[in-house]
């Protein structure tokens, strides 16, 4: 599996008007296996759950191919998020300041929800 080719046009264009806007965008993870979601979230785990936070393994975005995260400057967010909207992404905001995906946290939750996946 790997990033959805809509999510990945979605991600190059976000990328591309904030260059254009002269703010740095650098990509930093897409698609990630479970394995890679169980790493990343055991060490979540054992940080006392500080740092960014990881969703359970089967629970992540990333998994399905439908999310990305990105580091980009302190004091941008607000262009960050609206220029992300625009394109179809969500921005998760400050809990998960890296990450973008297509439903965002209240969606996502709620479709885990309907599906049994989460209390």
């Amino acid at each position: 599996m790997s990033l959805h080719p809509e999510v990945s046009r979605r991600m190059y264009a976000i990328q591309s008007d904030l260059r254009a806007l002269g703010i740095p965008f650098a990509i930093t993870s897409t698609w990630r296996s479970t394995a890679s979601q169980e790493a990343l979230y055991e060490a979540y785990v054992a940080r006392g759950r500080t740092g960014l936070p990881a969703a359970r393994p089967g629970l992540s975005t990333h998994e399905y191919g439908i999310a990305f995260d990105a580091s980009f400057p302190a004091g941008k967010e607000a262009i960050v998020s609206r220029v992300a909207k625009t394109h179809g992404m969500v921005w998760f905001g400050s809990r998960d300041r890296v990450h973008f995906d297509i439903f965002g946290p209240t969606a996502w939750n709620k479709l885990l929800r309907d599906l049994g996946m989460l209390r």
